[in-house]
């Protein structure tokens, strides 16, 4: 099977997700050509697992020669069609003009995309997001080009659901990546509530994971937070919370891998609480070094947040990971959060933007860790059950071929 994928950007350090299930298709003999929408982003790390992505990226320039040349094509064969499409657009996102303006100018590039995966005889093209992937490939498919899937994640549903329903209800399949995705689309979107729907959770290879099977630590205890720095993540409930539980947690220490907008706010604030001796800013690291620290943390938290402008996790993938390693997990409900974190039962769960509720999580695993690790363990099983690469990689090729 020939597919094309369409992402934003690419490569993107944070989007470990798409690329392990590019990945495992290829392991399971699909072919794959990747296109980016913005400019190749030469300043990120690609994870070494994700190093053979990049040979099946097609480079198209946004208003270089084959973007025109398609849209001159498309203005020429189907002026109607091509005219409306982009009427539709412009008034779908009357009241979000920096989302309008992107969407129009993508238009050519979108072109050049079906007419190429059409030429190399793609038989489906998936859009890994429903912002402008979506708009890409929807665009692609109207001017003749091949079937499209969606994928639905988090704030490419929940920031607007303008042009929803025309995205999604001429796409030959929908996915989202939880159960609280799918209902929120089956409310929120015309057309979508007799809509046939498909959760499959973001996945992690559960088989070449060894899971740590000790008793977290506690002298010193090890926090861990992975992800970027930025408003919905919550990082700064985090540190507020570190200094109410510190005292009472003895030997600890914590360590925030990532980078982001929110980066030097929160050094400043760690900083002026007093808590520069004991947590690290680690910034951006490859996988090796992720999985090592998952290997050694005590715990993992991701404190998220409802941000700005309705931004949102869907279900955080570093939760994934850290309970497929077995490590004890907090996190916050929201979202498809709890599909994963079961309070007291796969992790711990605390109300977003509570930093007592999640000093006295980190307490309650600090205090009890073999309690902590036999949540842990049922974390793992439940990730091995619902969350595994190789079962939800077989499962979206099987949709994609039908």
């Amino acid at each position: 099977m020939k597919l094309a994928v369409i992402v934003t950007e690419y490569p993107k350090s944070t989007e470990t997700f798409i690329y392990r299930d590019l990945v495992k298709f290829a392991e399971l003999g699909t072919e794959i050509r990747l296109y980016h929408l913005t400019a190749f982003r030469h300043g990120q790390t690609l994870h070494a697992f994700a190093e053979p992505t990049r040979g099946w990226v097609r480079p198209i320039a946004l208003l270089g020669g084959p973007a025109l040349a398609a849209f001159a094509r498309a203005a020429l064969r189907h002026p109607l069609v091509l005219g409306r499409t982009l009427l539709q657009i412009a008034w779908a996102y009357r009241a979000h003009p920096k989302i309008a303006l992107k969407s129009l100018a993508l238009a050519p590039k979108a072109l050049a995309i079906a007419a190429d995966a059409k030429d190399w005889g793609a038989a489906h093209v998936h859009a890994e997001f429903a912002g402008h992937p979506a708009t890409a490939a929807w665009i692609g498919h109207r001017l003749g080009g091949p079937a499209y899937s969606v994928s639905c994640r988090a704030h490419d549903i929940f920031r607007t659901q303008q042009l929803l329903d025309a995205k999604l209800g001429e796409a030959a399949m929908v996915r989202t990546v939880s159960d609280f995705g799918r209902a929120f689309l089956k409310d929120k979107v015309a057309g979508m509530a007799a809509r046939d729907i498909q959760v499959i959770h973001s996945s992690v290879d559960v088989t070449r994971i060894t899971p740590v099977d000790t008793v977290p630590s506690t002298a010193p205890f090890r926090i861990l937070y992975v992800g970027a720095l930025e408003p919905k993540k919550g990082v700064q409930h985090l540190l507020d919370a570190l200094v109410e539980a510190g005292p009472a947690l003895g030997d600890w220490r914590c360590e925030l891998i990532g980078h982001g907008p929110s980066a030097e706010a929160l050094r400043a604030k760690a900083e002026a609480l007093g808590l520069s001796d004991r947590v690290r800013f680690l910034g951006m690291r490859p996988f090796e070094a992720v999985a090592a620290a998952y290997g050694q943390a005590s715990v993992c938290v991701a404190p998220s947040v409802i941000g700005p402008n309705g931004r949102q996790e869907g279900i955080p993938n570093v939760m994934i990971e850290a309970l497929a390693y077995q490590r004890p997990a907090i996190t916050t409900a929201i979202s498809g959060i709890p599909e994963l974190i079961r309070d007291g039962d796969t992790g711990l769960l605390v109300a977003p933007g509570d930093a007592h509720a999640l000093a006295e999580a980190l307490l309650r695993v600090q205090r009890d860790p073999q309690a902590a690790l036999a949540m842990a363990r049922r974390g793992r099983a439940h990730v091995a059950a619902e969350f595994d690469l190789a079962v939800n990689a077989a499962r979206q090729l099987a949709l994609f071929a039908g």
